[in-house]
């Protein structure tokens, strides 16, 4: 049976078939092409729409109604459609492939929708609502069909909910499309560029040892593997200067201490310079004496976190990566962040694509992190302990990009990632799974 949508918060019931309401989402789209969704007014839509106010708010209270309808709309496209059938036997793999070209086909289509979607879903409740309903559909049918095969036998028996890796899959189809689209990663210039690596995923994390032998091929072995050997890692410049946050003279530090311990209560969105002062028992001159606003001060706070994250991945370099335990727990250990950490990752992860001051210095993270997972993965080749696959820059972004929008949902509460350990060891054993064929 069909769910329902989301509950829109609109003046009237309406189809989304009339004239009127085509108009105003053709507009939106047509805006959403030129421009942020933060950027689009109302008083656009109705311009663009040729329609009066008294026609938009008959149907609308406000644009981010109607981004929500439009969103419901592609949920009705995929009802349609049928996302990700798996097939049988060998037809597995091209069915796969089909139905995974047919959803980003559906995505790109409506790709600044997609995006717009995205960018706006953890800041506003209903519009997560009509994303997050978007995107279970995909989870039920690929954690059907991972039971399916699990009782079947053709899937390895485990413990980790079929519900828990459909939706980091999903999770990764959803942020490589974005990425993809918005060419934020060289390694991903285009969606199209994401499937290869996605399809692989999609193949170990629901077949694991089980999948077939020619995704499990390994090159001779051309040089025993040493743990103690490190992998030389180019490190993107972040934008730190030299002094760094904790070289600030003391009134900087205690404001952004005071900037932390209120993002453990509250969002980035919800937080104001006012909140900031009273934590920090500073005035409003010494605020803005070191910082330019609320954004300034809290990319000052991220970098300081960033290295902290950077570093706790780059450990695999230096992991006797033969041993698929110590991976795993360079993956939990990366991942448990105290909760000073926790606050300024949580907000980070959610609102790094919405506000340019944070974009530039969030990508070079994520970058740094890529750069040390793509030599890993082509040491790790060479060496013949890490199995053949798509290639490396794009596995090592797919996977990436994986693990960050997994991390989000679970800081945001979406369905089957509440258990952030029970996420992290999944992770451990997906990165085992991918880049190791175990």
């Amino acid at each position: 049976m069909k769910p329902s949508l989301p509950v829109r918060q609109r003046p009237r019931s309406h189809s989304g078939g009339g004239n009127a309401e085509r108009a105003i989402f053709a507009a939106l789209e047509e805006l959403l092409g030129e421009s942020s969704f933060q950027d689009v007014t109302v008083a656009q839509i109705i311009k663009r729409a040729k329609l009066s106010r008294a026609n938009f708010y008959h149907y609308f209270a406000s644009k981010y109604d109607v981004l929500i309808a439009m969103v419901a709309r592609l949920l009705d496209e995929a009802y349609s459609h049928g996302p990700w059938e798996f097939g049988e036997g060998k037809s597995r793999e091209r069915a796969m492939d089909a139905s995974l070209r047919r959803t980003i086909e559906m995505w790109t289509e409506h790709g600044a929708v997609v995006c717009a979607a995205v960018e706006h879903m953890h800041g506003n409740p209903t519009l997560a609502a009509a994303w997050n309903q978007m995107l279970e559909r995909f989870v039920t049918a690929i954690a059907e069909q991972i039971t399916y095969e699990r009782e079947l036998g053709k899937a390895p028996a485990s413990d980790v909910p079929p519900d828990l890796i459909a939706r980091v899959l999903v999770c990764g189809l959803e942020r490589s499309f974005y990425v993809g689209t918005l060419g934020l990663d060289p390694r991903i210039p285009d969606a199209e560029s994401a499937v290869e690596s996605i399809v692989e995923m999609v193949f170990a994390a629901s077949y694991g040892t089980k999948r077939p032998a020619s995704r499990l091929r390994r090159r001779a072995k051309t040089k025993p593997k040493t743990s103690s050997t490190p992998v030389a890692l180019d490190r993107p410049e972040t934008g730190a200067d030299e002094s760094g946050v904790g070289q600030e003279p003391d009134m900087a530090a205690g404001i952004l201490s005071a900037m932390t311990a209120v993002l453990s209560e509250r969002s980035l969105d919800e937080l104001s310079v006012a909140d900031v002062l009273t934590a920090a028992n500073a005035s409003r001159a010494s605020f803005y004496f070191y910082f330019s606003s609320k954004d300034d001060a809290f990319v000052a706070l991220f970098r300081n976190a960033s290295e902290g994250i950077a570093a706790g991945f780059e450990v695999l370099a230096t992991t006797d990566r033969s041993d698929a335990a110590a991976v795993e727990q360079v993956i939990s250990e990366w991942l448990s962040y105290d909760t000073e950490t926790l606050a300024v990752a949580r907000n980070a992860i959610h609102e790094w694509s919405r506000r340019p001051e944070l974009r530039e210095l969030y990508l070079a993270t994520i970058t740094r992190m890529t750069d040390a997972l793509e030599a890993v993965i082509e040491i790790d080749r060479e060496t013949g302990i890490a199995i053949e696959g798509p290639p490396a820059p794009q596995l090592a972004a797919v996977l990436m990009w994986t693990f960050e929008r997994s991390f989000a949902g679970a800081m945001a509460g979406e369905a089957h990632l509440d258990d952030t350990d029970e996420l992290a060891a999944f992770l451990g054993r997906l990165l085992n799974a991918v880049v190791y064929g175990r």
